[in-house]
């Protein structure tokens, strides 16, 4: 029956049917439709929600975005946030905790079984940008001893709880990790057949405290469902979902973009933050962009007699500090997408400098000849054609540098490589283009 309930549809239907059929027809209906028809309704959102089992509430605010899920909690009185907190799943309530004033997180925490309390405060011991920040308690760890029967009789009983049944974990009797199955293997093989043939103990994991960006380059490589984390001593901990990693990219991308843009980060859609929240995000990186500029006034005040002297000088200024920008830009951002994906290291600087060395000469010198060619047909001049393009040439040779070497920079310092894009970039290219340009304008053109 809830094939079809999306949208308006599933709306109209959590407003008029009885609680049971409600009940009964949302164990077919994802979280995220339901958390989709909730937005649309413009009523009182607690007389859809007193209608939800705990369950079903619990997976609703696990789908909710992270400043969203403390709000939905509050519209329930203290005991009925205990069952709902109770239902969800580790790595989702520490990330429902975090958002919540300390006072209240606590007391929510207090009210949990002290085993399940205890689980969740060490979660978020964790820095939440770590494989241990990320990761889920909730597992199924089995015994090599086992047979194909005991394996799944033990899933009946203790399956429902784990966050992913995809892969089942082999562990002794210290909880050392010692091998993996996946389930399929599991289904397949007769019920008297022990499990120890099957086990993978060529086990691919994460240490707790590697970061969450390196935890999504291991997913893409390998392409698994999950992936266990174990702390120096290979105790396992808990595992990292596809799900998971697919929040970190989203949340990593868009942290990149923001910083590229020379944007502050923000938790919130943009629809849903203030005109001031989205000024506060800009004006900081604005300001410093706008005071660093004081550089490239000194340096025309610097020149400003020849400049005077000869006014067709100021016209290329524009298409130079541009060309500039743009140059270093596209570097950077192939330079920026390699280190994020782990292709391009440290050590590999010098290949990727003298690499771009080659590919700035190559445009350099097509666009030199082109300027030469535009700025000799509309001004009838060689020599500042000449002069023009020859600023150009070292112009681009100059931002393909910058643009490759800042980031590499940046990582060596244990700083953000997306902060070192475009505005930064175009920044300190504008400076050099422009020093270079008026150089050789005083040098070969005025004082020829």
């Amino acid at each position: 029956m809830g094939d079809n309930l999306q949208g308006a549809n599933l709306l109209q239907f959590l407003l008029d049917s009885p609680a049971d059929e409600i009940k009964t027809t949302l164990e077919d209906i994802h979280p995220a439709d339901i958390l989709d028809a909730l937005e649309e309704y413009e009523g009182d959102a607690i007389l859809l929600l007193s209608r939800f089992p705990s369950d079903v509430l619990a997976a609703i605010i696990e789908e909710a975005e992270d400043e969203d899920k403390g709000e939905i909690l509050d519209l329930f009185p203290h005991e009925q946030k205990t069952e709902i907190i109770s239902e969800m799943a580790s790595d989702e309530l520490v990330d429902l905790l975090e958002t919540m004033h300390p006072d209240e997180a606590s007391e929510l925490l207090h009210a949990l079984p002290e085993e399940d309390a205890q689980e969740v405060l060490e979660l978020m011991r964790h820095d939440p940008e770590t494989a241990g920040g990320i990761m889920a308690t909730e597992f199924v760890a089995i015994r090599e001893q086992m047979t194909v029967k005991e394996t799944l009789e033990y899933l009946q009983v203790y399956g429902e709880e784990a966050e992913s049944l995809s892969y089942l974990y082999v562990l002794d009797e210290d909880g050392i990790l010692k091998g993996v199955i996946a389930l399929r293997e599991i289904v397949v093989s007769p019920f008297d057949e022990h499990i120890g043939p099957m086990i993978n103990t060529n086990v691919i994991s994460v240490r707790a405290d590697m970061d969450q960006e390196e935890v999504s380059r291991i997913f893409a490589k390998y392409g698994f469902n999950s992936i266990p984390v174990v702390d120096e001593n290979d105790k396992m901990l808990g595992i990292v979902t596809a799900d998971d990693v697919f929040y970190v990219v989203e949340e990593e991308t868009t942290e990149d973009m923001e910083k590229m843009a020379a944007l502050a980060h923000s938790e919130k859609d943009y629809l849903d933050t203030g005109v001031f929240g989205l000024a506060k995000q800009r004006i900081f990186w604005l300001l410093f962009l706008m005071i660093s500029a004081t550089f490239t006034g000194i340096i025309i005040q610097g020149y400003q007699k020849e400049l005077a002297s000869v006014v067709i000088l100021a016209a290329f200024i524009p298409m130079l500090m541009d060309t500039g920008g743009n140059a270093g830009t596209q570097v950077s951002t192939l330079i920026i997408r390699g280190m994020a994906l782990g292709e391009i290291k440290l050590k590999d600087y010098f290949k990727v400098l003298y690499k771009e060395l080659r590919v700035s000469l190559i445009v350099g010198i097509v666009l030199a000849a082109v300027n030469f060619l535009r700025v000799w047909i509309f001004h009838h001049d060689p020599p500042l054609a000449f002069t023009v393009s020859a600023a150009l040439l070292f112009t681009v040779i100059l931002s393909k540098v910058v643009g490759c070497t800042l980031p590499m920079i940046a990582q060596k310092l244990k700083i953000d490589p997306a902060l070192m894009a475009s505005p930064i970039i175009t920044t300190i290219v504008d400076a050099l283009s422009l020093s270079v340009y008026l150089y050789l304008a005083k040098t070969i053109y005025i004082n020829a």
